[in-house]
């Protein structure tokens, strides 16, 4: 209540069912992964519109890191595999129970730079292409207060864009090569 009266958003990193649901009951804007979302969290999800931002990347990246190196105990490897695995399941089920949903990477635990990985994931839950770039616009806009500078291609909106040679709602891959950036109305790439 003090961030919100303060005009300020709120997001909660969960991954256990008891987290998700009391950040979830305390009124917070997202949950970040949200990994073990049970019943009753989609509840709440939808009651309070409250958007996942399933961070899949984070969860992918940790797997391979599991499967391909030493750099984790047998213990932590086994957990890392099976948490990567429910994660892609309770998103497939959030995400299909109609909870809102918001792009986001947790970029730091995976690459800088390969974002659009987490589109694919995504799309290999289930999520159609046209609901993930929703997701990474109009979504990601709203959740961070911004749809009135942000989310979609409209005058006097600021002028963030990328595109690329194939159409991602064909082909999802396509968001792994970015032909153009363009950031303020400015063409970065």
């Amino acid at each position: 209540n003090a961030a919100h009266a303060l005009g300020r958003k709120v997001a909660s990193h969960a991954h256990a069912a008891a987290g998700i649901n009391a950040a979830l009951r305390a009124g917070v804007d997202s949950i970040e992964h949200g990994s073990y979302a049970n019943e009753e969290s989609i509840k709440l999800f939808k009651k309070h519109g409250t958007y996942l931002v399933p961070t899949l990347m984070a969860g992918d990246t940790v797997v391979s890191l599991a499967k391909n190196t030493d750099f984790l105990s047998p213990t932590i490897r086994a957990k890392a595999i099976r948490v990567g695995g429910d994660m892609i399941k309770n998103f497939k089920r959030a995400y299909k129970s109609g909870v809102k949903i918001a792009y986001g990477t947790d970029s730091g635990v995976s690459k800088h730079g390969n974002n659009g990985k987490e589109a694919v994931l995504m799309f290999t839950a289930g999520m159609k292409p046209q609901e993930i770039l929703k997701s990474a616009t109009i979504n990601a806009a709203d959740l961070i207060g911004k749809s009135k500078s942000l989310g979609t291609l409209e005058v006097g909106k600021i002028a963030d864009i990328i595109a690329t040679d194939n159409n991602p709602l064909k082909e999802i891959k396509a968001l792994l090569d970015i032909d153009f950036v363009m950031k303020s109305g400015v063409v970065v790439k």
